[in-house]
């Protein structure tokens, strides 16, 4: 296999993993198709996919597999008219087409729903107010927010608003978007007055809009302008808009007042980390979905120790349910907690006064270079491997967000701090160096 083509496999597993759902059903249709004089040359099936491919997704691609080889590969889209769609896929398309042949709503994941949505003390209210929104789309709770830190389901929520309108009102016109893509799309649009009218007339003759994470558009004042008016023009239409945030509106630095305004004037509802009750629940519906076997005891301890959110909670179950599998044996409490020794973090830990500029001098100390080295684009091996593992300790050791940890590394995507982070996880465990640094750079922070 060549180095270009092992280089791909890997970043598109770590987009599908890491991208939004709207921008992952084009990177399932990506193959790839050869090296061209250091361009990584990849293939879609049409026209119609190519430019839509390298519209959304172009910036995430280049990013990632330049991140995986430690310097800039430059990505080239190409069609391939031979390339079909697998015999299951286009027999799955047909039957969805034959089932649901009045629904247009092809942007929401249809994973998501009120039914496999646990509710607990510190989702009830946001869980009821959405299944009324959904209920009665543009009558109540218009505009709606929704705000927390990650993984803790406000996408899931939000999709589930869109799906089950979709179920009942087929006819209905339902928007989901990221507010990153409703951005690119903005931008593409300027390029003609015809594609700005049918960008305008696409966002403002909708019945329901859900925009996730709209914290991207802080300091995008033209997005913003535009938001404003099509907010107006749905909200005087008795159109049900709901929008997502990673934190309060009123925390927000860049974005305009009025826009504020408007976001303010319906219901905002927060989502808080789950009790143990509710990890617990949610540990159990993970296990029956994914076929896991893991005994109570390793539940409990599991439960008991992640308080963060349901992204960890699913990402410790998926790694003792694969060294189960890989290993052949069953785990044992003493098992989860040597394979997890990593992955869990004391609340007492995130509660130090550590800053990401303290982390990022503390290991750009340690590994002998610049503090902006860290922060910036350097393909550098030893300043990778320093900007990996800062990341990391951001990760663990305070309690920002993957997309507030990349504002400090100089505007980085969350689809590249997840990678650093994925990286470091992997390879603790197999090679000493990494290991020591990780384990020396937190003593200093901790002990400091």
């Amino acid at each position: 296999m060549g180095n270009l083509e092992s280089i791909w496999q890997e970043a598109a597993e770590h987009l599908e993993s890491s991208l939004p759902d709207a921008k992952k059903q084009w990177i399932r249709r990506i193959s790839y198709s050869g090296d061209r004089d250091g361009t990584l040359v990849l293939s879609l099936s049409s026209p119609f996919y190519r430019s839509t491919t390298e519209k959304n997704c172009r910036i995430d691609i280049e990013n990632m597999v330049s991140e995986i080889a430690g310097h800039d590969i430059p990505v080239e889209f190409i069609v391939d008219p031979s390339r079909k769609a697998p015999r299951t896929e286009r027999k799955a398309e047909r039957k969805a087409e034959q089932s649901e042949p009045v629904s247009r709503n092809t942007t929401l994941n249809r994973q998501y729903s009120f039914d496999n949505f646990i509710a607990g003390d510190n989702s009830s209210f946001a869980f009821n107010a959405c299944k009324v929104i959904a209920q009665n789309p543009g009558t109540s709770f218009n505009p709606c927010l929704i705000y927390g830190g990650v993984g803790l389901g406000k996408t899931h929520l939000l999709e589930s608003i869109g799906n089950y309108i979709d179920e009942h009102n087929p006819k209905m016109k339902i928007i989901y978007v990221t507010a990153e893509s409703f951005t690119n799309e903005f931008i593409d649009s300027l390029m003609s007055k015809e594609k700005i009218s049918a960008f305008k007339s696409k966002y403002r003759n909708v019945d329901v809009l859900l925009i996730d994470d709209i914290h991207f558009l802080q300091k995008k004042d033209s997005t913003q302008e535009e938001l404003f008016h099509t907010f107006n023009e749905l909200y005087d239409s008795h159109k049900q808009i709901v929008l997502t945030c990673d934190r309060p509106i009123t925390e927000l630095t860049d974005i305009t007042d009025r826009l504020k305004t408007r976001f303010r004037k319906g219901l905002n509802v927060d989502l808080q980390p789950p009790a143990y009750e509710t990890r617990m629940a949610i540990a159990l519906q993970k296990c029956r979905e994914k076929g896991y076997q893991i005994d109570q005891k390793v539940l409990d301890y599991i439960c008991q120790s992640i308080n963060t959110n349901v992204r960890d909670l699913e990402g410790a179950l998926t790694t003792l349910s694969s060294f189960a599998t890989l290993v052949g044996k069953p785990v044992t409490l003493e098992i989860a907690k040597e394979q997890l020794k990593n992955f869990i973090v004391s609340p007492a830990i995130r509660n130090n006064d550590i800053t990401i500029d303290m982390i990022i001098q503390k290991t750009a100390a340690y590994f002998n270079v610049k503090d902006y080295d860290i922060r910036g684009k350097s393909r550098n091996k030893n300043i990778t491997l320093a900007r990996h593992i800062s990341i990391y300790l951001a990760s663990i050791l305070t309690s920002y967000s993957l997309s507030e940890i990349g504002k400090f590394m100089n505007g980085k995507d969350h689809t590249t701090i997840m990678y650093s982070v994925e990286k470091i996880k992997s390879i603790l465990d197999t090679d000493e160096s990494v290991r020591q640094a990780v384990g020396t750079i937190k003593n200093d922070l901790l002990n400091g």
